[in-house]
């Protein structure tokens, strides 16, 4: 069996990990090598064995990180061959999904290792529409759009367009209001983390 010792002195893969919708940086994301050379993984083993049981529990091990502040994260010295990275915010519960990357480690002409780029975009829970004047089919702006139970809330734009991002797994009621039209209600179920749900509305006026 091929053996490989860690020397830890050049960055084998870096990347940053951002919001799939809104481009911003995600701190505090877990980023893991979920698959790699079997050199690497017979090393994984054998370092776990050192640890115990508080290997899993742990939040940095030379397969897993978490991002900076600015969403950045990188792996030294790793050996020759494909990664597969996969990421994903413990803290937001239900709010964001998983995504993953694949990437090749490999050393130049010189000896040293030639960076391989992993930028990671985490899915949110997202929930978007447009609403729009029953009578009219004008798009209907600054309605307040609201998940029942939750601090989730955004106003439709200009084109009564909206956007929801974040929102927990589950059955969600969601209510709309806008000035001079009748409240609407509607039920919607996110199945899953990262899954994105397209809702429109259709409301009346208020009766005069």
């Amino acid at each position: 069996m091929a053996k490989w010792e860690e020397i830890r002195h050049q960055v084998s893969i870096a990347g940053n990990v951002t919001d799939a919708w809104k481009g911003s940086a995600i701190a505090g994301a877990q980023v893991e090598i979920t698959s790699a050379p079997q050199v690497f993984m017979d090393w994984l083993t054998e370092r776990a064995k050192q640890f115990g049981d508080k290997w899993s529990k742990m939040t940095k091990r030379p397969d897993r990180i978490l991002t900076k502040a600015d969403g950045h994260f990188h792996f030294m010295d790793l050996p020759d061959g494909q990664y597969t990275l996969t990421a994903r915010l413990p803290e937001s519960g239900t709010r964001y999904g998983t995504a993953a990357v694949t990437v090749t480690v490999a050393h130049g002409s010189g000896g040293s290792i030639v960076m391989a780029q992993a930028d990671i975009k985490l899915p949110p829970t997202l929930l978007k529409g447009k609403i729009t004047d029953v009578d009219t089919s004008d798009a209907v702006i600054l309605a307040e759009v609201r998940i029942q139970g939750s601090a989730d809330k955004t106003l439709s734009d200009g084109n009564g367009q909206y956007v929801l991002a974040g929102i927990e797994v589950g059955r969600r009621s969601v209510l709309i209001s806008a000035q001079g039209y009748q409240q609407a209600l509607s039920v919607v179920q996110f199945n899953q983390a990262g899954e994105e749900v397209n809702l429109d509305f259709v409301v009346q006026p208020e009766t005069p």
